[in-house]
């Protein structure tokens, strides 16, 4: 029986573009089983008469919906709809997180709860990615088995078909039966038969995965059928016009609460010492009070720019370094400019792109060339391959069966696609080609660490220089996007000065950052002065805090009688004398009474014994923190969330459990509700 194609409304909500990327691989494959496919974000998503509506969405911030997701999540929150709002409605949902955060999917698992108390029913099983391990193991068989699913329903309504579990597939094994290894004796270097024990048979799996690498694969991938992704279409056409005149300006930026203006950097400081093993330094931006209005806690986005260096090396690998500057117009090829996707058309040159610009601009200020390769982008290089060795690698990479290489060999070590260029030389694709599927190069944020009322005219934010040596496939060494461009900024102003300690305000004036207020994660003071804080925050986790403490020493300071309630600062570094970021004004503001607990443990020294991390700080002071958190305390958490952000939330649960005689379960629903009334807030980052 021939079923008839249906048509399928595509929803996505997406932060960075991740999620919208996904949904356009969904919907490309749709396209060419010959579905009818309409694709809108969340915000834009319409009144339709669709039975089948497939949703794609991350979260942001504290489990809250992504920018282009706000007015959606309102709508179906409603109290005006009815019960059975959306009764007609059938769905599958693929949701995008990462369980380096708390709030590990909140979003996604809330909007499928919505939708399921408004009457929508599953044609197919959500399945939950997860960026800390790679969303591709999830997503790929996702979408490979949403086809099936969807013929399914229409041949069978009302039917969910189970998804498969991925790590099942991985760990199961047919045989249970270990086989025999013939093993060289070293007495007598006669045969000896002996049992493959498990930790044998694990070290020589070892040994075989060592040995691919990028550009080598192993048996049983480099032997095997791949089921590798459509090759996506080519829809752009760059036409070069050296009489073109081009004035080009930036596109608006994601998640941004004010227009983008440019700061004036007043002074850019080191803090840290010659021996310390992160370099991290301190800006001073100054700028127009009208320009930005901002409160303790809030955070900027910098608008970076590649490097002119690494911009220039893609862009001889490419053959394009003579054409770098001269301007060219894009467009959408013409076969396909009349293409319709429902209303809207069916390909649109990508939104950050400009369409009238110069290469060196657009691989510059527009494009995230440091982005790791989506699998898409590696078949692409896969197709302008003339080596067949080097094509069926890049095959291997972007295949179902080559995950594990993609996620181990490529995504971990955070490559790009210079490196890929680098590694296969006989790959020649054309810009077009790169263009239609580099993402938007995206600003950086970075929490403020002063607060308005030292200065209205001025803010400051301090950041590690993030470096990234030759390792790992890594095939030339590079620094951090935007702390790179500072640290050049700062060398620059150093060579100027020759200070080694910073920069003066006279080598600053030619330097500018452009910036924009991000939006509100609701990291800010509590609108009492009396209500009590604690706050946690390793390393450069302490910058949101300097503010926190500026900002109350200045209201005492105009209203000496002003009550205010204690406030604890647990901090950790690793040495005293190399990188105990603001040493001083942290003694200071504990001896005035603006700090009540100064507690700092540093994780490299071992004389005399202490605890190591922040973590380990918090158990020592169990009870009294369980009676601030009972008096209405409000805690504050800024750092790093792989690691520090689980383990201050164990800390801090284990702490209720001794303090109050909790069972665990119990002990971290009180920490579940903490969160609920917004009394604790987290400022992480991977």
């Amino acid at each position: 029986m021939t079923l008839q194609r249906c048509n399928l409304l595509l929803i996505y909500g997406s932060q960075t573009g991740q999620a919208k990327s996904i949904a356009e691989d969904i919907k490309a494959k749709a396209e060419s089983q010959n579905y009818d496919v309409e694709m809108l974000s969340m915000d834009e998503s319409v009144e339709k008469d669709f039975r089948f509506v497939i949703f794609t969405t991350s979260s942001t911030g504290d489990g809250d919906p992504p920018e282009n997701a706000c007015i959606f999540w309102r709508k179906i929150r409603s109290k005006d709809l009815n019960e059975d709002y959306l009764k007609h409605l059938e769905y599958a949902l693929l949701g995008l997180g990462d369980t380096n955060y708390t709030t590990f999917l909140g979003y996604p698992k809330s909007v499928e709860k919505q939708l399921q108390k408004l009457g929508a029913k599953q044609f197919y099983k959500s399945a939950w990615a997860d960026d800390a391990v790679g969303l591709e193991i999830v997503v790929d068989p996702w979408i490979e088995n949403l086809w099936p699913a969807l013929e399914n329903q229409l041949a069978h309504p009302h039917t969910i078909p189970d998804l498969v579990s991925v790590a099942k597939v991985q760990t199961e094994s047919p045989n249970t039966n270990l086989p025999e290894a013939k093993i060289i004796s070293k007495v007598d270097d006669q045969p000896l038969a002996m049992p493959v024990q498990k930790e044998v048979e694990e070290e020589l799996e070892k040994c075989v995965v060592a040995l691919a690498s990028l550009k080598v694969s192993v048996s049983p991938l480099s032997e095997c059928d791949l089921k590798v992704p459509l090759l996506p279409v080519s829809y752009l056409e760059l036409k070069f016009n050296g009489e073109l005149m081009v004035n080009v300006l930036r596109k608006p930026m994601p998640s941004s609460r004010s227009a983008v203006f440019q700061a004036r950097i007043k002074s850019l400081k080191k803090l840290t010492g010659e021996k310390a093993l992160k370099t991290t330094l301190q800006a001073t931006l100054e700028f127009c009070p009208a320009e930005i209005e901002y409160q303790p806690g809030d955070s900027i986005g910098v608008c970076c720019a590649n490097s002119a260096e690494e911009v220039d090396s893609l862009l001889r690998r490419l053959n394009m370094i003579e054409q770098a500057d001269t301007p060219f117009k894009l467009k959408i090829k013409e076969e396909f400019a009349a293409l319709k996707s429902g209303a809207k058309p069916k390909y649109e040159v990508p939104s950050h792109l400009p369409t009238l610009a110069t290469l060196r601009f657009v691989l510059t200020r527009c494009c995230e060339i440091r982005s790791v390769p989506r699998k898409s982008l590696i078949r692409i290089l896969a197709d302008y391959s003339s080596n067949e060795l080097e094509k069926r690698r890049l095959m291997e990479l972007c295949s179902l069966q080559g995950s594990d290489d993609y996620t181990r060999l490529v995504r971990q070590p955070e490559l790009n696609v210079l490196d890929f260029l680098n590694t296969f030389p006989s790959c020649h694709p054309p810009i077009e080609r790169l263009l239609e599927q580099l993402p938007r190069l995206l600003a950086r944020p970075y929490s403020l660490s002063s607060s308005p009322l030292q200065d209205s005219k001025s803010a400051s934010f301090v950041f590690n220089v993030v470096e990234f040596p030759i390792q790992d496939g890594r095939t030339y060494e590079r620094k951090g996007v935007a702390t790179g461009e500072l640290y050049r900024m700062f060398d620059k102003m150093k060579n100027t000065d020759s200070a080694e300690s910073g920069a003066s305000n006279s080598s600053c004036r030619e330097y500018s950052l452009s910036i924009f207020l991000r939006s509100s994660n609701g990291f800010c003071l509590p609108k009492s002065s009396e209500t009590p804080l604690i706050l946690i925050g390793p390393g450069t986790g302490v910058a949101p805090f300097l503010g926190f403490l500026a900002h109350r020493e200045e209201l005492l300071k105009s209203n000496p009688n002003l009550p205010c309630g204690p406030v604890w600062l647990f901090y950790g570094c690793r040495t005293r004398d190399q990188d105990y970021l603001f040493k001083n004004e942290l003694e200071r503001w504990h001896s005035i009474g603006i700090l009540t607990r100064l507690l700092v443990t540093f994780s490299r020294e071992a004389n005399p014994p202490q605890p190591k991390y922040v973590q380990d700080l918090i158990r020592q002071y169990t009870t009294p923190l369980v009676k601030l958190i009972e008096k209405g305390a409000c805690i504050y958490v800024c750092g790093d969330a792989k690691n520090m952000a689980k383990d201050v939330m164990q800390a801090l649960i284990s702490a209720f459990q001794t303090a109050r005689q909790m069972e665990e379960e119990e002990a971290k629903k009180a920490v579940i509700q903490l969160q609920i009334e917004k009394r604790y807030l987290q400022d992480i980052w991977t």
